[in-house]
């Protein structure tokens, strides 16, 4: 059996608002409310073919598409365009009418027509494309590719005849068309690795040139956000609103395999004023819970018993590289393969790869996935941490008050209180563990005090053995 320590506020354990102690919860939290912001990093980077490249673009260029049509109808008093907004999981063939698939489809064939040899030199790269590169390379046609769309809204008078219309130039194109051959030469040259970050270095400076140009011929002003969102933050937010597609969210709650470091109750024990917990999990190192989701039906969440196991965090240097192209998990197969996988006349071989062995493909997706949530830099190391973790494949976003689980009382195996902890807040918790065991006829839960060792020079607890439970 092994033991397992949280270190929570008295606010957490005894405060009204989560009462954590009494209703026996743990709370799991979403990356962004945890205190790394590296939580949740992905080294996204894209290793594909002509089939899927170009499904990419098109992807891009639909949902690019909608936000524009969404400006022309919200401005910026009716709605605040977000990246909720951007129809991410949308195929190529869920448009609401005819008439708005074929206006697409004419859009879609003006693109290609403009930029497909543009597209076709990204495909000859050798390397797997970085997140950073790739947002270079939309970020030069984005503003054409906006004059492509309102040129057809013009047309089919969805926007009135503009005073003054951009000419579409390519000399931005051209200039990093010719940078993606010069870094294919580079990556095989002596060094090789280090001009080719000082090339994308000059990539990203052309574009902020390009971006300043517009600025200065007043294509945006600051004061406008949902024409800020459409011009210049759209391109970052698309990329990274593509991780939706590969992965669920995840939830964690956080455990420890150790409660002697000063600055570890000091972060999470209130100052040394909290509690830790101690847990005690079954032989698969899982600990069980009373209210998990097993299901759904008509009413909503089917809730019964359920295990969460523990998993490990990695202390490591770096993030391993999660190619997109590989790992598009949440789309239905039909979907999934008619909007990344199918070409003109023949299918990407990642498609093909991913049919030979679907087992494989979906151990590989899972252990990709685990492995990057349970991963923090070396800095964090001195936490020892374990993680129960909480996700589902088909839930976009778990409600928070369905985050909070109910364990069950015989893993708490103790608790340590702080060096600092209230005398009142002692005798409240020592009163609802006394009452919870009479319930549970138990008669071992043990109470440990924290103190400072000169002896070891870090933080040990001794047993408070005259606290006694009588049932």
């Amino acid at each position: 059996m092994k033991t397992f320590y949280r270190f929570r506020s008295i606010d957490n354990l005894l405060g009204e608002k989560y009462n954590e102690l009494e209703n026996q919860s743990i709370y799991f939290a979403s990356p962004n409310q945890l205190n790394d912001p590296m939580e949740g990093f992905k080294d996204l980077v894209f290793n594909g073919d002509s089939i899927t490249y170009k499904n990419l673009f098109k992807h891009y260029l639909m949902c690019l598409e909608r936000i524009s049509s969404l400006y022309i109808i919200a401005g910026e008093e009716h709605h605040k365009i977000t990246a909720d907004n951007i129809p991410i999981y949308n195929s190529f063939d869920d448009f609401p009418t005819p008439m708005y698939k074929e206006l697409f489809e004419k859009i879609s064939k003006e693109f290609f027509e403009i930029f497909e040899d543009f597209i076709d030199t990204i495909v000859t790269r050798t390397t797997p494309i970085k997140r950073d590169e790739l947002s270079s390379y939309f970020n030069t046609i984005h503003f054409i590719t906006l004059e492509i769309i309102y040129r057809n809204f013009e047309e089919r008078k969805f926007i009135p005849k503009r005073e003054k219309i951009d000419n579409i130039d390519l000399e931005v194109v051209n200039i990093i068309k010719e940078s993606i051959n010069i870094l294919e030469k580079v990556l095989k040259e002596e060094n090789g690795i280090k001009k080719f970050e000082e090339l994308i270095f000059i990539q990203k400076q052309v574009h902020n040139e390009f971006a300043l140009i517009n600025n200065a011929q007043n294509k945006f002003v600051i004061n406008f956000p949902n024409k800020n969102f459409l011009l210049v933050d759209f391109v970052n937010i698309y990329l990274e609103s593509l991780e939706k597609l590969m992965y669920p969210n995840w939830y964690t709650a956080c455990f420890m395999t150790e409660s002697h470091n000063s600055s570890v109750w000091g972060h999470y024990g209130d100052s040394h004023k909290g509690v830790c917990l101690i847990f005690e999990a079954n032989e698969k190192e899982s600990i069980s819970f009373s209210n998990g989701k097993i299901g759904e039906d008509l009413n909503g969440i089917v809730r019964g018993n359920t295990e969460h196991k523990f998993y490990k965090v990695n202390y490591q240097e770096g993030y391993p590289e999660i190619d997109f192209f590989s790992s598009i998990g949440r789309l239905p197969m039909g979907k999934l393969y008619s909007t990344w996988y199918k070409g003109h006349s023949s299918d990407s071989k990642i498609f093909d790869d991913f049919n030979q062995d679907q087992n494989k493909w979906r151990k590989n997706y899972w252990d990709t996935f685990y492995k990057n949530i349970l991963i923090k830099t070396k800095d964090w190391e001195y936490e020892k941490e374990y993680r129960l973790i909480l996700s589902g494949l088909l839930d976009n976003e778990i409600k928070k008050e369905n985050r909070i689980l109910q364990y069950d009382f015989k893993h708490l195996k103790g608790l340590i209180f702080g060096i600092k902890t209230p005398l009142e807040d002692k005798l409240r918790i020592i009163d609802i563990i006394a009452n919870k065991c009479k319930i549970n006829n138990r008669r071992n839960f043990e109470f440990y005090q924290a103190y400072y060792c000169h002896k070891n020079k870090n933080i040990q607890h001794k047993k408070l053995s005259l606290i006694k439970f009588e049932n």
